[in-house]
């Protein structure tokens, strides 16, 4: 498996609607989006395709400042808040054959929104898919300290339902679940085209922790970042 097999998207639309402007705020003196483009730098994929997908000429800008290529601005159409990340990711894959006639076996999908993914956690995806040749996805994972049983939502009535009738009402009697992060999604190229999904079944999971897979989504979360960035251990990421 050689590196040049994968394509790096990055995506940023400029439309964010929780932190406006986030993914070029800047977080320790390098926008967000720079963490991960210095992320990807330190891994074993570094030699990959990336490419910066945006429909924002600033946001374009401040990545090529930071080494990243955004040869294009993504069509206004994959720019709203429905917009789907598969089908950006598609786009940036097709404009690669189109322009380059370069097809990667792989996606690596990494949203700068996670400003501390460690290199490792990179490596570690690229390693597991050379462990087990019947992968199709690596997909960076949380755990969730619950259990189905310890789940509820509002009935009609505004009462709480339960979501789960497992049985299981201690989260140490089930096996564990997991949701993705948003960190990192690893897939095969032609099993996300045929598939439209990011999750298809023979999908590994990668676990973060909390801060490592810390998703930037608002204020709290940037304050959550900033405090984080200022503890002098993190300088190594």
């Amino acid at each position: 498996m050689n590196p040049r097999e994968v394509l790096v998207v990055i995506p940023a639309r400029g439309g964010s609607q929780g932190l406006p402007g986030k993914n070029i705020k800047p977080l320790g003196g390098l926008p967000l989006l720079g963490w991960t483009a210095e992320a990807l730098r330190q891994s074993q994929l570094r030699e990959a395709h990336c490419l910066l997908s945006t429909d924002d000429i600033t946001i374009a800008e401040a990545g090529r400042a930071c080494g990243l290529a955004a040869p294009f601005l993504r069509p206004a159409a994959l720019a709203s808040d429905t917009a789907a990340s598969v089908d950006v990711v598609l786009h940036a894959l097709d404009w690669l054959a189109e322009a380059h006639d370069e097809h990667p076996s792989w996606i690596l999908l990494l949203q700068p929104t996670s400003p501390f993914r460690p290199p490792a956690v990179i490596d570690l995806a690229w390693e597991t898919l050379h462990n087990d040749p019947m992968l199709d996805a690596v997909i960076a994972v949380k755990a969730l300290h619950c259990s189905p049983g310890s789940l509820f939502q509002p009935d009609a009535q505004g009462r709480l339902q339960s979501l789960g009738d497992d049985g299981i009402s201690r989260r140490q009697d089930g096996p564990g679940l997991l949701t993705p992060n948003g960190a990192l999604y690893l897939i095969r190229s032609t099993v996300l085209r045929a598939g439209g999904s990011f999750f298809p079944p023979a999908s590994a999971p990668l676990p973060m922790d909390a801060i490592t897979g810390l998703d930037i989504d608002d204020a709290t979360d940037w304050a959550m970042a900033e405090a984080l960035q200022s503890l002098s251990w993190w300088a190594k990421i």
